[in-house]
């Protein structure tokens, strides 16, 4: 009897012990694999589509149709450009009505820009006055005004190149060929700008001055020193950003003493000294993409993505929506393949939506 009382107590002990083991198992969580590129949520909350229609800046051809509304609306794109060869709209109230329109069916903020620098280049609304080149501070404000009141955030003025003798003729756009008189003129631009509520632009970095090739044809080359560009392209440009220009416009143009193999556009050294050296913490935007400097090289989305990766911000298409759109979907490639960090892009995005309100 008393072996079997024994064996009934340590039986009962060893279900206890039992007991009290599975009690105190900790449940080990299963793993939750990380979200996909297209599940993760960027700056604001935006999804991976939104966030690429946010860092594009595009223009179309001809007046606003449904097909343009529906693609805006399925594209999301942060930017509009408007410039006198697509032949948007020719009136203040069809402007009006166009901006309007395309911005009703944008989800997050949209930049209405074009280019009203004064002399040969502004816009060819009836409203807006051109003052003839160059041009000065108040002057500057008066055509920005006439801009706000149409809608648009963005001036993409001033031209902030210090011109040479052969440039200056072609371009007819210049303040000069002294940095220190182009960099005040350029500071007093910018600030009429801003009088007028509006978002300004300084372009095209690194310097357009010292060439006669156009890149809307082809990209020209620019024998230039770094010392060269730093005592006498960058000086405007150093008074735009002690002045809060908003944006940077970034040239399409090969200089070797930046990269011997890349046009400044697509190189990351560009983006380093704007951000190091010049201590621009604003938005960096492309030029137009379309343009023959590029395309003679390179595809359209294809150099927008190399333009991400090196570091700037706002890719700008300015003419053709399936361009636009061929662009929109190489860049969500690029960021699914891990080609573009996904971070890359939050960063673009969150420089764009850290811009004032215009």
């Amino acid at each position: 009897m008393r072996r079997i009382a024994l064996l009934l107590a340590v039986a009962a002990i060893s279900v206890s012990c039992a007991g009290s083991s599975s009690s105190s198992t900790v449940a080990v969580p299963t793993p939750v694999p990380p979200a996909s590129p297209t599940q993760q949520l960027g700056p604001g909350g935006l999804t991976l589509d939104e966030e690429i229609g946010e860092v594009m800046m595009v223009g179309f051809q001809g007046p606003l149709t449904d097909v343009v509304l529906s693609d805006w609306r399925q594209r999301q794109f942060g930017g509009l450009l408007v410039v006198n060869l697509n032949h948007n709209a020719s009136s203040p109230d069809a402007m009006r009505s166009l901006i309007a329109s395309i911005r009703s069916t944008s989800r997050h903020r949209l930049i209405a820009a074009t280019d009203q620098e004064g002399g040969f280049v502004c816009i060819a609304i009836s409203s807006v006055p051109c003052a003839s080149m160059p041009v000065g501070q108040a002057d500057t404000t008066r055509m920005a005004t006439a801009l706000r009141s149409l809608g648009f955030d963005l001036d993409l003025g001033p031209v902030s190149d210090v011109c040479s003798g052969s440039s200056s003729i072609m371009w007819g756009r210049c303040y000069g060929t002294n940095s220190t008189s182009v960099a005040s003129a350029i500071g007093r631009v910018v600030d009429g700008i801003h009088a007028a509520g509006m978002l300004s632009a300084a372009k095209h970095f690194p310097g357009h001055g010292d060439t006669s090739v156009s890149s809307e044809t082809q990209l020209p080359r620019i024998d230039e020193s770094i010392d060269t560009l730093l005592s006498r392209e960058w000086p405007p440009f150093e008074a735009a950003i002690a002045h809060q220009t908003d944006f940077v416009l970034i040239g399409h143009l090969f200089y070797p003493s930046i990269d011997p193999h890349r046009s400044a556009d697509l190189s990351p050294n560009t983006y380093s000294f704007l951000r190091a050296d010049l201590k621009f913490h604003g938005a960096i935007l492309s030029d137009d993409m379309e343009m023959g400097a590029i395309t003679a090289s390179t595809p359209t989305p294809e150099a927008a993505v190399e333009f991400l990766i090196a570091g700037g911000d706002m890719v700008m298409v300015a003419h053709h929506l399936a361009v636009a759109d061929a662009t929109y979907d190489a860049i969500k490639a690029a960021v699914i393949s891990g080609r573009l960090p996904r971070s890359r892009l939050d960063e673009a995005v969150a420089t764009v939506e850290a811009l004032p309100a215009a």
